[in-house]
C-alpha cells in the first residue's frame, strides 16, 4: 500500500467519524495498525547496550558499595541519564564510560579527552584537564541537551 492511499484511507475514515461516531473505533484499529506496520526498531550501538547494563549494574550497589560510606545512585540520576541516553547517537556516546560517584551521582569519562562530566539530581558539571589543570563548571542547570552540547564541546 502507497503512502498516498494510507492517506486516502486515513481521510475516508476521518469523514465517516465526521458523519457518525461510531466508525471511531473502526478509525483507531485503522490507525493502530497502520502504526504497527510502519514502525521500525532502530538498532542502538553497542556502546549504549554496555552503558545501560553498566547502569543496571550500578543500581544494585548498596550503601557503603566503596568499602566506606558511599551512597547507591539516586533515581532522579538515573532517570536524567537515561533521558541523556534516549537523546543520543552513536557519535555521542563514542569514547564515554560511565562511573558510579560516592555521593549517588553518575561520572560519565572520557579518557581520550580528558574530561568528565557528572550528572546529579537537577544539575551537571564537567571538568576536562588542559595543560595539566582541571577546568571546569559546576551547578549547571541538567538537561539532556545541555550535557550533549558539553559532551560535544569537550
Amino acid at each position: 500500500m502507497t503512502t498516498i492511499e494510507l492517506n486516502a484511507q486515513l481521510l475516508q475514515q476521518l469523514s465517516y467519524i465526521a458523519d457518525n461516531e461510531n466508525y471511531l473505533q473502526r478509525t483507531i484499529d485503522f490507525i493502530s495498525k497502520l502504526v504497527k506496520s510502519h514502525s521500525v526498531a532502530v538498532p542502538r550501538s553497542q556502546v549504549y547496550t554496555e552503558m545501560l547494563e553498566r547502569l543496571s549494574d550500578f543500581q544494585e550497589y548498596e550503601r557503603g558499595w566503596d568499602g566506606n560510606d558511599a551512597l547507591p545512585l539516586n533515581r532522579n540520576v538515573v532517570k536524567n541519564f537515561k533521558s541523556l541516553l534516549q537523546k543520543s547517537n552513536d557519535a555521542d556516546l563514542q569514547g564515554w564510560t560511565i562511573f558510579p560517584a560516592a555521593n549517588g551521582t553518575l561520572l560519565l569519562q572520557n579518557r581520550v579527552r580528558k574530561s568528565g562530566i557528572n550528572i546529579g539530581i537537577n544539575g551537571f558539571s564537567y571538568y576536562e584537564i588542559q595543560d595539566g589543570e582541571a577546568k571546569g563548571e559546576n551547578n549547571l542547570k541538567f538537561s539532556p541537551k545541555a550535557v550533549l552540547d558539553t559532551m560535544k564541546r569537550l
